[in-house]
């Protein structure tokens, strides 16, 4: 036998009324709100798909990466690998036009000098005024530093530094001491080309570098000063236009460099959340048509989604949050909460029109029956990506902290928008069942039930044998696949690579391919060198210990995939190739000087034939310089045992009165997917504290609470099993997928648990309360 309908509670129906009584005025509110959003939406909003995104803002490699970037600039360039035979005349004339054409790229970029959204909160957090880059380039100015193949600067373009064959330059003796000389100032005779191939490929300071060393490739390295993601976009789309027209059957370029991956990674996750977007959006109108069958039951959801979506990104944009690849999920997951909301809601008003009440009442009573549940819901949620912002990732607390507000919003906008919009429904039950009837969803659930009991029990008198069987055998079950899946999550691993995303066969696949197999890769491990006080970089033990370091990294082997340390831009480059010079040219002579007066005289000589080449080495008064390590792609975590190795030469070979820090991109990026773990272990675990004290709260019960998290941690357990069994890795685009889990799973549980605990609170009966809790949630 069925109880009467359970009384709403008296806040929340108060609050429906309101409402209701006012439902013009909010409905103003809620437009002039949400337009107010499109706009910073639509106006405001920047996108960072780099790596600094997911940095910790007080880590110690972040700190190091920033202040090499503000010595020496940018770290990440434009590279075009062009496959060819590079000794030909056709080869030279083809690539000196090309590289004309790219250097006179001169597009309009607002943001051109300013840097990244995360970088900028950096700034901000330290305090500091400069938002702009100085000068320097990325590791890709191997092109230009890379010993003495060094590039003349283009001006006039967007470009600050457009390297190739065309402009590197070599270090020659002369009457004076050294000059540093163009290398091709024209296209040479083809019956010259020859010697030349056999002289530049014999030269450790250009083959590898800027020519591979089979002589069928050469690079364009291209590197501007810091710009927003959409610009760079902009930049990555005309170097890709100007290369395509340029092709020809020997002279095939491709386009590399992390800001071509970020490119082709933002527009691929614009792309993907757009159809993930519709695809839940079609669902979603497909479940409500099934559900209610009417137009305010079927589209006022999703305005309510629409709307969350558009405060929630609105919001991002106003306070300088940026666009990340993690918070590209977040529409999906609006979609899931604010639909659920709207569904409880909804389906309280259909039962109440079907007893006859008008549709201000029954929206009233709908807000007053459901709201205690979804302001529970809402509040568990929020507090589950709340719980982010312990993560020491800048990129992981801006997306708990816009997932949390979004969460507000469609819990607002189901409390508001959607009570209105039903109250002027003038007709229509939309769908409800006419009493005494069910549906096939009535009868699904009626099975769910009796797995666990008896459906025709009544409550009353000892337990059934049957329904305690049944029980027992649901138990065992269930314990026994969670206990599966446990062990399956030992499968698990944590493995990124943005490149694994994209397909074998697209163009950045293939150039990224071809930079790892002839120009030494695409990745870079800096060194920001400190020399010792009074002596600087003037100091010959520094560069010995810098020289013996070079060598050793050489030799390092990956366990995995071997050779992956490639070509080395170094400020030794500058006192070997004045050496070699010197020496009348020989590359035997290609060596650090004897004494420290040799040190200083090299340096002294260099910096009075190429200036503006050493400033791309070292600082203006010599006391601190680069080094830079090419390294072959792989995934963030292959790169532990390079780092570890590198690490170890350091202390090894480095004198202690010098200051050697490893840096760059992937660094940096090896550290911050070190640090996932356990900042999300804190945060997941502060989630799970702090909901279950809510539902002890909620439920009134100590025993309660506890055993409603069961059902929030096991479909954790299944994904993560899943995952381990079916080899998907955990990365930076699903690393948040155990915290949003549980703040969705918690919604169920709280609707089911409340209306059980309302029901048997009244009524005392156990099966009659897990039955109307089953009908009402």
């Amino acid at each position: 036998m069925s109880h009467p309908e359970e009384r709403p509670s008296a806040f929340f129906l108060a609050w429906g009324k309101f409402v209701v009584r006012h439902r013009w005025l909010l409905l103003a509110l809620t437009l002039i709100t949400s337009g107010v959003s499109a706009y910073f939406a639509a106006t405001k909003t920047t996108v960072d798909m780099g790596v600094e995104a997911f940095s910790a803002k007080k880590s110690e490699s972040t700190a190091v990466l920033k202040e090499f970037r503000d010595e020496f600039g940018r770290d990440d360039v434009w590279l075009v690998v062009i496959e060819g035979d590079v000794f030909s005349v056709a080869y030279l004339d083809r690539l000196r036009a090309l590289h004309e054409k790219l250097a006179g790229i001169d597009l309009q970029l607002d943001s051109l000098g300013e840097r990244r959204p995360s970088e900028l909160a950096l700034e901000a957090a330290e305090k500091k005024a400069p938002t702009t880059d100085g000068f320097g380039d990325d590791f890709s100015d191997f092109g230009d530093g890379a010993d003495d193949g060094w590039g003349d600067e283009e001006g006039g373009g967007l470009f600050e530094d457009v390297i190739s064959l065309i402009n590197t330059k070599e270090t020659r003796g002369s009457a004076e001491g050294i000059e540093v000389a163009d290398l091709f100032p024209h296209t040479p005779p083809a019956n010259t080309l020859p010697a030349i191939k056999e002289r530049v490929l014999a030269d450790p300071a250009i083959a590898g570098q800027i020519v591979g060393l089979s002589g069928r490739h050469s690079l364009i390295i291209m590197r501007s000063a810091f710009m927003s993601d959409d610009d760079s976009n902009l930049v990555t789309e005309e170097v890709r236009r100007i290369t395509g027209e340029m092709a020809a059957d020997d002279f095939v370029p491709h386009v590399a460099g992390v800001p071509a991956l970020n490119t082709d990674i933002t527009q691929m996750t614009m792309s993907n959340m757009m159809r993930l977007f519709g695809a839940a959006t079609v669902l979603m109108l497909l479940t409500l048509l099934y559900l209610f069958r009417h137009p305010v039951g079927i589209g006022t959801p999703m305005l309510v989604v629409a709307f969350s979506s558009l405060n929630t990104f609105g919001a991002m944009a106003a306070f300088g949050i940026p666009m990340t690849m993690l918070s590209m999920i977040l529409p999906a997951f609006i979609v899931c909460v604010g639909v659920g909301d709207s569904v409880h809601l909804i389906s309280v008003y259909r039962d109440a029109r079907a007893r006859g009440l008008d549709a201000k009442t029954a929206a009233a009573f709908a807000v007053g029956t459901t709201g205690k549940p979804v302001f529970f819901t809402s509040i568990t949620t929020m507090i589950g990506l709340f719980s982010f912002r312990l993560a020491s990732i800048e990129g992981i607390q801006q997306m708990g902290t816009a997932g949390g507000f979004g969460v507000a919003a469609a819990c607002l906008h189901s409390m508001v928008l959607l009570p209105i919009a039903l109250s002027f429904v003038r007709n229509g039950t939309m769908g409800a069942r006419a009493k005494g009837k069910s549906d096939r969803l009535d009868g699904f659930l009626r099975k769910c039930n009796a797995a666990s009991g008896l459906p025709d029990d009544d409550g009353c008198g000892p337990e059934p044998a049957v329904a305690r069987r049944r029980r027992r055998r649901t138990l065992v079950l269930g314990f026994g696949l969670i206990i599966a899946m446990i062990g399956a999550m030992s499968l698990l691993r944590v493995y990124h690579n943005p490149m694994a995303w994209i397909a074998s066969e697209h163009q950045l696949s293939v150039a990224f391919d071809m930079m790892d197999e002839h120009m030494g890769g695409n990745a870079d491990i800096h060194l920001l060198v400190d020399g010792p006080e009074g002596k600087g970089l003037k100091d010959l033990a520094l560069l010995k210990g810098l020289d013996a370091l070079e060598s050793y990294m050489a030799d390092f082997e990956h366990p995995l995939h071997g050779k992956v340390v490639g070509p080395t831009l170094s400020i030794l480059s500058v006192v070997k190739s004045t050496q070699r010079a010197l020496k009348g040219g020989d590359n035997a002579e290609y060596r650090l000087p004897d004494t420290d007066r040799g040190v200083s005289d090299n340096f002294f000589l260099f910096e009075n034939a190429g200036p503006e080449q050493l400033s791309r080495l070292a600082t203006n008064d010599l006391t601190r310089g680069r080094v830079s390590f090419r390294l072959k792609w792989i995934e963030a975590n292959g790169y532990a045992p390079v780092a570890e190795y590198l690490e170890a030469g350091i202390e090894k070979f480095i004198p202690k009165n010098a200051t050697v820090q490893p840096t760059g991109t992937a660094y940096t990026l090896l550290s911050t997917i070190g640090g996932l773990i356990g900042d999300l272990s804190r945060s997941f675990g502060f989630a799970c504290i702090i909901i279950t004290l809510l539902l002890m709260i909620q439920l009134k019960s100590v025993k309660m609470g506890l055993i409603a998290m069961v059902p929030n941690l096991v479909p954790i357990i299944f994904v993560m099993g899943f995952m381990g069994l079916t080899g998907i890795p955990i990365d930076l685009a699903n690393i948040l997928i155990a915290s949003i889990a549980i703040g969705i799973a918690v919604d169920d549980t709280i609707h089911l648990l409340h209306h059980f605990r309302v029901h048997f609170d009244e009524y005392g009966n156990v099966e009659e309360a897990v039955r109307n809790a089953f009908e009402h949630a």
